[in-house]
């Protein structure tokens, strides 16, 4: 049986300035720009996979929601929550207990749901 890892993703976006601000400040990620296909993406690093932003016209994306949906484990999520509306996001709803998480829905400028997780320590 062979291994599979998920080295790298690339997400659609709509509003590239809101949506590169909103990583940046809500989850303190550093982004390389680039220059493909005539316009800006930017490329960060979320653990080990490597994650490209690419502008929905070049992707011929058209979706007016996502279709996917990611999950974010962060060390604080009341400092998470706090980034969220004043960069552009969306909070959803109140935190829920799953497991050995509290964890929340929020939304990106791009309308992305995402959710945030806080492991719960005892």
């Amino acid at each position: 049986m062979s291994t599979i890892k998920i080295t790298g993703m690339t997400i659609a976006i709509s509003d590239m300035p809101k949506m590169v601000n909103f990583y940046q400040q809500v989850f303190k990620l550093n982004f390389e720009e680039m220059e493909m296909y005539g316009s800006k993406l930017y490329k960060t690093h979320i653990d080990h996979l490597e994650v490209l932003f690419c502008p929905a016209s070049i992707a011929q994306n058209t979706a007016k929601q996502n279709r996917h949906q990611l999950n974010f484990e962060v060390e604080d999520l009341g400092i998470a929550l706090a980034d969220v509306p004043i960069n552009g996001g969306e909070v959803m709803g109140e935190p829920q207990l799953e497991g050995s998480f509290k964890q929340i829905g929020v939304k990106d400028p791009d309308n992305n749901s995402i959710v945030l997780k806080q492991k719960i320590t005892d």
